[in-house]
Protein backbone atom coordinates (compact mmCIF):
# COMPACT_ATOMS: atom_id res chain seq x y z
CA UNK A 1 0.00 0.00 0.00
CA UNK A 2 1.12 3.52 -0.82
CA UNK A 3 -0.51 6.16 1.37
CA UNK A 4 -0.54 9.95 1.47
CA UNK A 5 -1.12 11.50 4.91
CA UNK A 6 -1.92 15.18 5.39
CA UNK A 7 -1.71 16.73 8.85
CA UNK A 8 1.22 14.41 9.37
CA UNK A 9 2.55 16.12 12.52
CA UNK A 10 -0.74 15.98 14.42
CA UNK A 11 -1.59 13.53 17.20
CA UNK A 12 -3.58 11.10 15.04
CA UNK A 13 -1.65 11.75 11.82
CA UNK A 14 1.70 10.88 13.39
CA UNK A 15 0.23 7.69 14.81
CA UNK A 16 -1.18 6.74 11.40
CA UNK A 17 2.25 7.15 9.83
CA UNK A 18 3.99 5.03 12.49
CA UNK A 19 1.46 2.20 12.14
CA UNK A 20 1.54 2.31 8.33
CA UNK A 21 5.34 2.14 8.26
CA UNK A 22 5.31 -0.75 10.72
CA UNK A 23 3.10 -2.63 8.26
CA UNK A 24 5.59 -2.04 5.48
CA UNK A 25 3.49 0.55 3.64
CA UNK A 26 5.03 3.41 1.72
CA UNK A 27 3.95 6.80 3.08
CA UNK A 28 4.14 10.30 1.68
CA UNK A 29 3.73 12.67 4.64
CA UNK A 30 2.56 16.21 3.87
CA UNK A 31 3.31 18.75 6.59
CA UNK A 32 3.84 22.47 7.07
CA UNK A 33 6.96 21.74 9.13
CA UNK A 34 8.74 18.67 7.72
CA UNK A 35 11.42 18.86 10.40
CA UNK A 36 8.86 17.77 12.97
CA UNK A 37 8.74 14.33 11.36
CA UNK A 38 12.46 14.06 10.73
CA UNK A 39 12.80 11.36 13.40
CA UNK A 40 10.38 9.15 11.47
CA UNK A 41 12.36 9.20 8.23
CA UNK A 42 13.01 5.77 6.82
CA UNK A 43 13.07 3.79 3.63
CA UNK A 44 9.28 3.78 3.39
CA UNK A 45 8.69 7.44 4.25
CA UNK A 46 8.85 10.50 2.02
CA UNK A 47 8.24 13.91 3.61
CA UNK A 48 7.02 16.91 1.62
CA UNK A 49 6.43 20.47 2.81
CA UNK A 50 2.82 21.32 2.10
CA UNK A 51 -0.05 23.44 3.43
CA UNK A 52 -3.75 23.21 2.62
CA UNK A 53 -4.25 25.44 -0.41
CA UNK A 54 -0.91 24.52 -1.99
CA UNK A 55 -0.88 22.25 -5.06
CA UNK A 56 -0.30 18.65 -4.15
CA UNK A 57 3.21 17.42 -4.92
CA UNK A 58 3.56 14.48 -7.31
CA UNK A 59 2.16 11.48 -5.45
CA UNK A 60 3.45 8.73 -7.67
CA UNK A 61 1.27 5.64 -7.65
CA UNK A 62 -0.36 6.28 -4.30
CA UNK A 63 -3.44 4.21 -3.44
CA UNK A 64 -5.17 6.45 -0.92
CA UNK A 65 -5.09 9.87 0.72
CA UNK A 66 -5.80 10.11 4.44
CA UNK A 67 -6.74 13.73 5.00
CA UNK A 68 -6.26 15.00 8.57
CA UNK A 69 -5.05 18.56 7.97
CA UNK A 70 -7.54 21.11 9.28
CA UNK A 71 -7.89 24.60 10.71
CA UNK A 72 -9.00 24.52 14.35
CA UNK A 73 -9.58 28.06 15.67
CA UNK A 74 -8.02 29.11 18.95
CA UNK A 75 -11.43 30.54 19.85
CA UNK A 76 -14.06 28.07 18.67
CA UNK A 77 -16.88 30.54 19.38
CA UNK A 78 -15.51 33.39 17.25
CA UNK A 79 -17.71 33.90 14.14
CA UNK A 80 -14.83 35.71 12.44
CA UNK A 81 -13.14 32.31 12.15
CA UNK A 82 -15.94 30.90 9.99
CA UNK A 83 -14.42 32.08 6.71
CA UNK A 84 -11.05 30.50 7.45
CA UNK A 85 -12.70 27.27 8.61
CA UNK A 86 -14.63 26.90 5.37
CA UNK A 87 -11.63 27.96 3.28
CA UNK A 88 -9.38 25.28 4.77
CA UNK A 89 -11.67 22.56 6.08
CA UNK A 90 -14.27 22.51 3.30
CA UNK A 91 -12.86 24.03 0.13
CA UNK A 92 -9.33 22.88 0.96
CA UNK A 93 -10.39 19.29 1.56
CA UNK A 94 -12.35 19.19 -1.69
CA UNK A 95 -9.39 20.60 -3.61
CA UNK A 96 -7.11 17.92 -2.14
CA UNK A 97 -9.53 15.21 -3.28
CA UNK A 98 -9.84 16.71 -6.76
CA UNK A 99 -6.08 16.98 -7.23
CA UNK A 100 -5.52 13.49 -5.84
CA UNK A 101 -8.06 12.05 -8.27
CA UNK A 102 -6.30 13.78 -11.16
CA UNK A 103 -3.10 12.04 -10.08
CA UNK A 104 -4.79 8.66 -10.14
CA UNK A 105 -5.33 8.14 -6.40
CA UNK A 106 -8.19 5.68 -6.06
CA UNK A 107 -9.43 6.22 -2.48
CA UNK A 108 -9.88 9.11 -0.04
CA UNK A 109 -10.32 8.97 3.74
CA UNK A 110 -11.61 12.11 5.44
CA UNK A 111 -11.26 12.58 9.20
CA UNK A 112 -14.34 14.29 10.57
CA UNK A 113 -15.86 14.86 13.99
CA UNK A 114 -18.66 13.08 15.82
CA UNK A 115 -19.46 16.33 17.59
CA UNK A 116 -21.55 17.27 14.55
CA UNK A 117 -24.44 15.19 15.91
CA UNK A 118 -27.41 16.95 17.45
CA UNK A 119 -27.97 16.27 21.16
CA UNK A 120 -30.25 13.36 21.85
CA UNK A 121 -30.77 10.22 23.84
CA UNK A 122 -29.02 6.98 23.08
CA UNK A 123 -26.02 6.36 20.84
CA UNK A 124 -25.78 8.38 17.62
CA UNK A 125 -25.67 6.38 14.40
CA UNK A 126 -24.42 7.67 11.06
CA UNK A 127 -28.03 8.54 10.13
CA UNK A 128 -28.73 10.53 13.31
CA UNK A 129 -29.43 14.24 12.81
CA UNK A 130 -26.32 16.40 12.48
CA UNK A 131 -26.83 19.94 13.71
CA UNK A 132 -23.71 21.42 15.35
CA UNK A 133 -25.01 24.64 16.88
CA UNK A 134 -24.24 23.89 20.52
CA UNK A 135 -20.44 24.10 20.39
CA UNK A 136 -17.67 25.01 17.92
CA UNK A 137 -20.35 25.65 15.32
CA UNK A 138 -18.19 27.34 12.68
CA UNK A 139 -15.49 24.70 12.83
CA UNK A 140 -17.90 21.76 12.98
CA UNK A 141 -20.12 23.18 10.23
CA UNK A 142 -17.08 23.41 7.97
CA UNK A 143 -16.21 19.78 8.71
CA UNK A 144 -19.77 18.66 8.01
CA UNK A 145 -19.85 20.66 4.78
CA UNK A 146 -16.59 18.97 3.78
CA UNK A 147 -18.24 15.56 4.22
CA UNK A 148 -21.10 16.54 1.91
CA UNK A 149 -18.81 17.96 -0.76
CA UNK A 150 -16.36 15.07 -0.63
CA UNK A 151 -19.03 12.38 -0.77
CA UNK A 152 -20.66 14.14 -3.70
CA UNK A 153 -17.33 14.42 -5.50
CA UNK A 154 -16.51 10.80 -4.79
CA UNK A 155 -19.82 9.67 -6.24
CA UNK A 156 -19.37 11.79 -9.37
CA UNK A 157 -15.76 10.75 -9.92
CA UNK A 158 -16.09 7.08 -8.92
CA UNK A 159 -13.43 7.61 -6.22
CA UNK A 160 -14.69 6.03 -2.98
CA UNK A 161 -14.65 8.55 -0.12
CA UNK A 162 -14.77 7.27 3.45
CA UNK A 163 -15.60 9.71 6.24
CA UNK A 164 -14.61 8.77 9.78
CA UNK A 165 -16.48 10.72 12.45
CA UNK A 166 -14.13 10.63 15.42
CA UNK A 167 -15.21 10.62 19.04
CA UNK A 168 -12.85 12.05 21.69
CA UNK A 169 -9.48 10.47 20.91
CA UNK A 170 -6.89 9.75 23.62
CA UNK A 171 -3.68 7.78 23.92
CA UNK A 172 0.10 7.92 23.44
CA UNK A 173 1.30 11.10 21.77
CA UNK A 174 -1.75 13.21 22.58
CA UNK A 175 -1.47 16.85 23.53
CA UNK A 176 -0.88 17.64 27.19
CA UNK A 177 -4.33 19.18 27.66
CA UNK A 178 -7.91 18.01 27.98
CA UNK A 179 -9.79 15.80 30.37
CA UNK A 180 -7.87 12.52 30.12
CA UNK A 181 -4.32 13.98 30.32
CA UNK A 182 -5.41 16.17 33.23
CA UNK A 183 -6.76 13.16 35.10
CA UNK A 184 -3.64 11.07 34.41
CA UNK A 185 -1.23 13.83 35.35
CA UNK A 186 -3.04 14.91 38.53
CA UNK A 187 -3.81 11.47 39.91
CA UNK A 188 -0.48 10.06 38.77
CA UNK A 189 1.28 12.60 40.96
CA UNK A 190 -0.97 11.87 43.93
CA UNK A 191 -2.86 15.14 43.66
CA UNK A 192 -6.49 15.78 44.47
CA UNK A 193 -8.86 16.01 41.53
CA UNK A 194 -12.04 18.08 41.56
CA UNK A 195 -14.50 17.28 38.76
CA UNK A 196 -17.08 19.85 37.73
CA UNK A 197 -20.69 19.33 36.60
CA UNK A 198 -21.23 16.76 39.33
CA UNK A 199 -19.07 14.30 37.41
CA UNK A 200 -21.91 13.87 34.89
CA UNK A 201 -20.15 15.22 31.79
CA UNK A 202 -20.48 12.43 29.22
CA UNK A 203 -18.29 11.58 26.26
CA UNK A 204 -17.35 8.65 24.03
CA UNK A 205 -13.61 8.12 24.54
CA UNK A 206 -11.82 6.22 21.78
CA UNK A 207 -8.26 4.88 21.91
CA UNK A 208 -6.03 6.36 19.21
CA UNK A 209 -4.81 2.99 17.92
CA UNK A 210 -8.42 1.93 17.31
CA UNK A 211 -8.91 5.01 15.15
CA UNK A 212 -5.68 4.27 13.29
CA UNK A 213 -6.67 0.65 12.64
CA UNK A 214 -10.04 1.78 11.30
CA UNK A 215 -8.45 4.41 9.07
CA UNK A 216 -5.99 1.95 7.55
CA UNK A 217 -8.77 -0.57 7.01
CA UNK A 218 -10.77 2.12 5.19
CA UNK A 219 -7.73 3.00 3.08
CA UNK A 220 -7.29 -0.61 2.05
CA UNK A 221 -10.90 -1.07 0.98
CA UNK A 222 -13.10 0.62 -1.62
CA UNK A 223 -15.79 1.08 1.04
CA UNK A 224 -17.18 4.60 0.82
CA UNK A 225 -19.59 6.36 3.16
CA UNK A 226 -19.71 7.67 6.71
CA UNK A 227 -18.50 5.58 9.67
CA UNK A 228 -18.50 6.42 13.36
CA UNK A 229 -15.14 5.98 15.10
CA UNK A 230 -15.78 5.75 18.82
CA UNK A 231 -15.72 3.15 21.56
CA UNK A 232 -19.47 2.68 21.30
CA UNK A 233 -19.86 3.53 24.98
CA UNK A 234 -20.65 6.68 26.93
CA UNK A 235 -18.32 7.43 29.83
CA UNK A 236 -18.94 10.08 32.48
CA UNK A 237 -16.10 12.24 33.74
CA UNK A 238 -16.42 10.61 37.17
CA UNK A 239 -16.23 7.11 35.68
CA UNK A 240 -13.20 8.13 33.63
CA UNK A 241 -11.45 9.57 36.67
CA UNK A 242 -12.02 6.38 38.66
CA UNK A 243 -10.65 4.25 35.82
CA UNK A 244 -7.57 6.46 35.57
CA UNK A 245 -7.08 6.29 39.33
CA UNK A 246 -7.05 2.50 39.15
CA UNK A 247 -4.52 2.60 36.29
CA UNK A 248 -2.07 4.90 38.08
CA UNK A 249 -2.55 3.36 41.54
CA UNK A 250 -4.19 6.45 43.07
CA UNK A 251 -6.64 6.35 45.94
CA UNK A 252 -10.27 6.92 44.96
CA UNK A 253 -10.74 9.41 47.80
CA UNK A 254 -8.56 11.87 45.87
CA UNK A 255 -11.50 12.36 43.48
CA UNK A 256 -14.22 14.85 44.42
CA UNK A 257 -17.09 16.36 42.45
CA UNK A 258 -18.59 19.83 42.43
CA UNK A 259 -21.67 21.43 40.90
CA UNK A 260 -24.15 19.87 38.55
CA UNK A 261 -27.88 19.39 38.93
CA UNK A 262 -29.53 16.00 38.80
CA UNK A 263 -32.51 17.69 37.12
CA UNK A 264 -30.46 19.04 34.21
CA UNK A 265 -29.54 17.02 31.14
CA UNK A 266 -26.01 15.64 31.43
CA UNK A 267 -23.51 17.90 29.67
CA UNK A 268 -21.23 16.56 26.98
CA UNK A 269 -21.77 14.35 23.95
CA UNK A 270 -23.57 11.18 22.98
CA UNK A 271 -22.01 7.77 22.65
CA UNK A 272 -21.54 6.58 19.10
CA UNK A 273 -23.19 3.58 17.52
CA UNK A 274 -20.22 1.86 15.86
CA UNK A 275 -22.04 -1.20 14.53
CA UNK A 276 -21.60 -0.06 10.91
CA UNK A 277 -17.81 0.10 11.31
CA UNK A 278 -17.79 -3.24 13.14
CA UNK A 279 -19.73 -4.92 10.35
CA UNK A 280 -18.13 -3.16 7.39
CA UNK A 281 -14.54 -2.42 8.42
CA UNK A 282 -13.67 -5.10 11.01
CA UNK A 283 -13.66 -2.49 13.76
CA UNK A 284 -13.04 -3.76 17.31
CA UNK A 285 -12.68 -0.78 19.67
CA UNK A 286 -11.47 -1.00 23.24
CA UNK A 287 -13.43 0.26 26.22
CA UNK A 288 -11.94 3.23 28.05
CA UNK A 289 -10.62 0.95 30.80
CA UNK A 290 -9.01 -1.33 28.19
CA UNK A 291 -7.55 1.64 26.33
CA UNK A 292 -6.02 3.16 29.44
CA UNK A 293 -4.49 -0.21 30.29
CA UNK A 294 -3.07 -0.51 26.77
CA UNK A 295 -1.58 2.97 27.10
CA UNK A 296 -0.14 2.14 30.54
CA UNK A 297 1.41 -1.05 29.19
CA UNK A 298 3.01 0.89 26.32
CA UNK A 299 4.41 3.93 28.14
CA UNK A 300 3.58 3.59 31.82
CA UNK A 301 1.52 6.79 31.26
CA UNK A 302 4.73 8.68 32.04
CA UNK A 303 4.45 10.56 28.72
CA UNK A 304 1.52 12.46 30.27
CA UNK A 305 2.73 12.62 33.88
CA UNK A 306 6.00 14.18 32.75
CA UNK A 307 4.14 16.72 30.63
CA UNK A 308 5.65 15.33 27.41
Amino acid sequence: MRLVVTGATGFVGARVIDRALSRGYEVTALARDPERIATRKGSGLRVEQWTVGDPLPPLGRSDAVLHLAAHIPADLSDPREASRCFEVNTNGALEVAMQAALQGVSRFVQFGSAQVYAPGTGPASETSPAFPVHRASYYLASKLAAEICLLAFGKASAMPVTVLRLASVYGPGMHDAGMVPTFVRTLGRGGSLIIQDGGRYTVDLVYVDDVVSLALEAAERAEGGVFNAGSGRACTSLEAARIVADAVGAEQHLIAVEGGSIDAAPPGFRALDVSKAIDGLNYAPLSFREGIEAWRTMTGLTDVQDGA
